[in-house]
């Protein structure tokens, strides 16, 4: 391997690298659609928590209908290792429960019914407001950008102050581009030189 080509391969592995690495975690940007919830405080369950949120049921415990909310995440994530999905609650009671589903139709518009009538859903399992946290475990694959969460408990209405996941979708960084470029210029300065030369 030519020599020019050594760095540029070195900064590639290097940038592939730290994407695999489990990252910060991100939180979800848009309350895409809910049902039956109640708001305390900010009523945001977007971006970091900040104490305040939405309770999932119609009214204060015990509700009348069990909630529930869909969040989207605009740049996805990911099955990684580990847990994958938390959901940050204030109160935490262990009887506050709720079914987590995920899926990654990226809507065009139409209405999302709430049911994931036309659209597909993977339910991946329970929480509650102390165990909050849960690992895809191949349930799905490829990138999600939407998680659905319905109370399942009919005394106590789960209290949903942010959703959060641990393995967003790898952007390119600028190493890498960079390595990209890199190799580019050295191949393209290692082609051999097929134009005519005048003799003298």
């Amino acid at each position: 391997m030519k020599k020019y080509l050594l760095m540029p391969l070195l900064l590639l592995a290097s940038a592939l690298g730290a994407t695999a690495a489990k990252a910060d975690p991100i939180y979800a940007d848009s309350l895409f659609d809910s049902e039956f919830v109640t708001a305390w405080g900010s009523g945001d369950v977007t971006g970091a928590p900040d104490g305040g949120g939405l309770f999932l049921g119609d009214f204060w415990d015990p509700p009348n209908n069990s909630g529930m909310i869909i969040v989207e995440f605009f740049g996805g994530f990911l099955d990684g290792d580990g847990d994958d999905i938390f959901v940050v609650d204030v109160f935490s009671l262990p009887n506050e429960t709720a079914n987590i589903s995920v899926s990654n139709h990226i809507p065009d518009g139409d209405f999302f019914s709430l049911d994931g009538n036309g659209y597909s859903w993977t339910l991946i399992g329970e929480i509650n407001a102390v165990d909050n946290s849960i690992d895809i475990d191949g349930l799905f694959s490829g990138p999600i950008f939407f998680v659905k969460i319905e109370s399942t408990a009919e005394l106590v209405s789960i209290d949903v102050d942010a959703v959060g996941a641990h393995h967003a979708v790898p952007q390119p960084s600028s190493a890498l581009l960079l390595a990209f470029g890199l190799v580019g210029l050295g191949c393209g300065a290692g082609w051999p030189d097929t134009r005519r030369h005048r003799r003298p």
